[in-house]
């Protein structure tokens, strides 16, 4: 024991470090409000799973297809063209977003709900109350069943929120693909609602498509009125151009004044070509070069060479008869002489021929020149006639503008109507055709009897296992840190600075009248774990070698009903069976009990001596040699004088004269201070804590008290009774083998 103890708070045990070790013994320390609130959460599941109604899921599959316009719809331009079929996964995404949204919405939700006649059913109202005239919801009341869904805004509030909760649609992410889900106690109408929902789908899809194919016919046969008059009249604007202009058919290639302006072009060309010709040979001509003139032939035209053909062959006849006669002549003047007869006549001959050249060349000169003169007034004419053609041509060239602009705005007109014409025809066979781009992949089917969606037992009670877990860890360390009883021996360590001397079970047999008589009589109770803390007790309390050892021995507690009595009397037993006289005194002069338990006499008590001067008669207990018991008596008015009187001291004087050992068992400390007084006329004072039952701050502030107020050498020291044998104190301080 210590007799000069230091006082910790207990918050310096809960700031500590937690382990593995702690966690475990908090939750074992903690067990009852552990397994209550888990016991709670799966009883709650149990019943839930007992209680709620079955339901069944049944689940259908459809498929969005891609829309080919092209073919049936009318989408494409007006003037015909291909549509840009390119698509993302951006537009996929929107496709089922919409159709996601379709079936999610009101009117499908009504329309189902009024084919079916859902609303009637259990799953939206008891049968109770789905035939009474005024129903509620939520203590709301909503309007009676006889009122149409559509007049009943109450009720038709409560009938979609119920059909909404039941109903479920998800697309497959990365497929054009969507489930639709709906849960009902009835498996077959759970798969009717599904499928009903489906078809109510594809209609709405059908009558979409119907609606705006049958607008779109409407508003084309207004238009296509208008646009044929329109038609019409451009294009006998059109035709009225095309005879100012002299077109004749839709090709512009047939234009009679472009064609005549083409041919005087060319007549004009070929006069100015002529012209070019005739003027060169015209001047070879006039140099009168018969060799020059001889070599006309290689550069005349065909029409040409017809006119001067015979000119140019005398000519190259005529000079070839000179050179051969020149020749002759030179050969005779070389061989015969210049006297040679032959000379003269070759000399004569020669002139001739040359005579006859000039002649020849004079008159091609002439015939040239006359040639290059026609040729000029050709031109001339053929450039007059081109000029006065091109002049009308570019008086008709904005006509024909005109023209051409026309034909354009009559042919786009045209081809206009002919488009416009070609939709309405298409919209009539539409209108007929029950096309749309929703696919059932799966039709929902009735679900198995035997295998409900709700409840999902197993999910339900791991779920309760999982949340139940983690309220009843958190009920225990609430308990805990809440709890303000005293339960472990390190709380009463950190109370009170000083360590426990002992630990006494729990004694089922507690506060019965004949439990000192019970335990004396059977000398198999020495070997119980009862009897066994109070032999640890004793040697914590005496020293080993006998020296120094408290005589006269106190125990008390913070309030009544701590099992200090029980303690005291059983921690005599033990001290009178080791062979020591003991002297047992019930010094609760306010509430004496020990003469109740133990079946002796009353008279003569501690009372009636301290009261009347004279040495109290203490009564032996025959079953236990050595232990002599001195009972409380009668309650005295004053009692915390008279154990605070000298005859007190005498008498505890007289008997430690007479016994080894000398147990008080004193009133508790707060409610009165008679163990106060006591506590200064002994060697040592135990304080006993009832396991879960004593306060924490009683405790305290009991120890305090007589920590205060005890003279220097009187130990103090602390038992804790009344601790069950499961509980980790009682296995902590004497391990499993203790059970």
């Amino acid at each position: 024991m210590q007799t000069a103890p230091r006082v910790t708070d207990l918050r310096a045990v809960r700031d500590g470090e937690w382990t593995l070790a702690a966690f475990v013994s908090l939750l074992r320390r903690r067990r009852a409000a552990f397994l209550c609130v888990f016991a709670a959460f799966v009883a709650a599941a149990t019943l839930y799973c007992i209680f709620a109604t079955r339901r069944y899921q049944a689940v259908g599959q459809i498929q969005i297809q891609k829309d080919n316009n092209a073919a049936f719809g009318l989408e494409t331009s007006v003037m015909g063209d291909a549509p840009d079929n390119t698509s993302d996964s951006l537009d996929y995404n929107l496709s089922l977003q919409t159709e996601v949204g379709i079936l999610n919405s009101e009117s499908l939700a009504l329309q189902v709900i009024h084919d079916l006649h859902l609303e009637t059913t259990a799953d939206f109202y008891p049968p109770s109350k789905s035939a009474a005239p005024g129903r509620h919801f939520w203590k709301k009341p909503v309007e009676p069943i006889s009122v149409p869904l559509e007049h009943a805004p109450n009720r038709r509030y409560t009938v979609l929120k119920i059909f909404a909760s039941r109903l479920k649609v998800e697309p497959v992410a990365g497929t054009r693909l969507i489930n639709i889900s709906y849960s009902n106690p009835d498996p077959v109408l759970a798969a009717d609602v599904v499928n009903h929902l489906i078809r109510a789908l594809m209609e709405y899809s059908f009558r979409a498509r119907f609606d705006a194919t049958a607008e779109a016919s409407t508003w084309l046969t207004a238009q296509l009125g208008d646009l044929r008059k329109q038609t019409e009249a451009l294009q006998q604007k059109a035709i009225l151009l095309q005879r100012e202009t002299g077109m004749f058919g839709d090709d512009e290639s047939h234009n009679v004044m472009l064609a005549r302006l083409e041919d005087l072009n060319a007549a004009l060309a070929s006069a100015e070509s002529n012209r070019i010709l005739m003027e060169s040979i015209d001047r070879i001509a006039s140099s009168g070069d018969p060799e020059m003139i001889a070599g006309l032939s290689n550069t005349l035209t065909a029409k040409n060479a017809a006119l001067t053909t015979n000119s140019l062959s005398l000519i190259q006849n005529l000079r070839a008869q000179q050179a051969a006669v020149r020749a002759e002549l030179d050969q005779d003047r070389v061989r015969y002489g210049s006297a040679y007869p032959r000379i003269a006549e070759l000399q004569a001959e020669l002139e001739s021929i040359e005579t006859s050249i000039h002649d020849e060349v004079r008159r091609i000169g002439q015939r040239a020149h006359t040639d290059y003169q026609v040729a000029v007034k050709n031109e001339i004419a053929a450039r007059a006639a081109f000029e006065e053609q091109k002049k009308l041509v570019n008086n008709l060239n904005d006509k024909a503008t005109a023209y051409r602009l026309a034909k354009q705005e009559a042919d786009g007109s045209r081809e206009v109507y002919e488009s416009l014409l070609a939709k309405l025809k298409q919209a009539g066979v539409l209108e007929g055709l029950r096309s749309t781009n929703i696919s059932i992949v799966s039709p929902a089917r009735v679900p198995a009897p035997n295998h409900p969606k709700s409840p999902n037992i197993p999910l339900y009670y791991a779920a309760a296992c999982g949340i139940g877990l983690i309220f009843s860890i958190g009920a225990a360390f609430f308990r805990d840190l809440t709890d303000s009883k005293l339960r472990t021996l390190e709380e009463l360590e950190a109370l009170t600075g000083a360590p426990v001397l002992g630990l006494i079970p729990a004694n089922k047999i507690e506060n019965h009248p004949s439990i000192i008589p019970l335990k004396l009589k059977s000398s198999s109770r020495e070997s119980t774990p009862f009897a066994e803390p109070l032999r640890a007790l004793r040697t914590s309390l005496l020293p080993p070698h006998g020296s120094n050892a408290p005589q006269v021995i106190l125990f008390t507690s913070a309030h009544t009903g701590e099992g200090k009595s029980t303690v005291s009397c059983e921690f005599a037993t033990v001290l009178a069976r080791q062979g020591s006289r003991v002297l047992l005194v019930d010094a609760d002069l306010r509430r004496p009990i020990l003469h109740q338990r133990l079946k002796l006499s009353s008279q003569d008590g501690l009372s009636e001596a301290l009261r009347n001067g004279h040495a109290p008669s203490p009564q032996h207990i025959k079953s236990v040699p050595g232990l002599h018991i001195v009972c409380g008596g009668t309650v005295p008015p004053f009692p915390a004088d008279l154990l605070g009187s000298h005859k007190m001291r005498s008498l505890i004087s007289e008997w430690r004269n007479e016994y080894e050992f000398v147990v008080l068992d004193g009133p508790p400390i707060l409610p009165v201070t008679d163990s106060v007084v006591l506590s200064r006329l002994c060697d040592a004072v135990l304080l006993v804590a009832r396991h879960s039952a004593t306060e924490k701050k009683a405790v305290q502030r009991s120890y305090q008290t007589l920590l205060r107020q005890l003279p220097e050498g009187v130990s103090l020291g602390t038992v804790l009774n009344a601790v069950p044998p499961t509980s980790s104190a009682f296995l902590d301080y004497y391990g499993k083998a203790a059970q």
